[in-house]
Formats: structure tokens, C-alpha cells, sequence
């Protein structure tokens, strides 16, 4: 009995202490479920198999969509816009010849937007087609 307390008081302070982390693994999609993950209160980033410029190329067509396209800067892998009044960064960043990680941070003023950050990335990730 006192076992099972101690390892109940373990898994609810586990519990309460990790939202306070700002890490959470998420899996989003439909039928093919895309993942990704939360690295911080305002970023999501995930890997793909498409190359950097495929990534920015639909990266652009889904920001132009959503907002408005404030910045690009290809060579370094970065699109900026604003999306419902948030200010997103879209960064590919070419891992290896098969692998490139998108992330995608989103900010309204000092505010971190999370929820607008993966939605980004979801439309990203839908327009590549994984």
C-alpha cells in the first residue's frame, strides 16, 4: 500500500510538472498523422523528407494564404509573415540530404502562440503532401 502511494504522489507531480516544461509531443493530421513536437511555448518544428526549397515553396503558398508575408530570406531558409495578428517565423533547416526540419515559431507581441504555430506547420506539412 505505501508503495503504490509514493509511485501515485511520483506520476501526479509528473503530471503537474509538465506543462510547466513547455515540451509536449503532439500528433496532428488526419488519416496520415503528421508529427511533431513543441520545443518551446511558442515553437513547433518537425522533420520532413522534402528538400529545404520544396519546404519554403509551400511554406510561402501557406503563408500567403493565412496572412501576410512580411520577409523571405531563401538562403537562410526563412520566411516571415503575420498570421491572425501574430508574428511567424518559418525556418527550413537542411539536416542532410534526405532530411530537412521545419520549425515554426509564432509570437503576438511578448505573447507566445503556440496553437498559430502548429496550425502553420499542419498546413506546411498537408501542402507537402506527409
Amino acid at each position: 500500500m505505501k508503495n503504490s502511494s509514493k509511485f501515485l504522489q511520483l506520476v501526479l507531480a509528473a503530471c503537474l510538472c509538465m506543462p510547466l516544461s513547455g515540451c509536449w509531443f503532439l500528433v496532428v493530421g488526419g488519416a496520415g498523422a503528421i508529427g511533431g513536437y513543441a520545443i518551446s511555448r511558442d515553437t513547433f518544428e518537425g522533420v520532413s523528407d522534402k528538400g529545404q526549397d520544396e519546404i519554403l515553396s509551400a511554406a510561402h503558398k501557406v503563408l500567403a494564404i493565412m496572412g501576410t508575408i512580411t520577409n523571405e530570406q531563401p538562403k537562410e531558409g526563412k520566411i516571415e509573415a503575420r498570421v491572425y495578428g501574430a508574428h511567424v517565423i518559418v525556418t527550413a533547416i537542411q539536416i542532410n540530404l534526405t532530411t530537412t526540419k521545419l520549425r515554426v515559431k509564432a509570437r503576438a507581441g511578448l505573447f507566445p502562440r503556440i496553437a498559430i504555430a502548429q496550425e502553420v506547420y499542419t498546413k506546411i506539412m498537408n501542402q507537402l503532401g506527409q
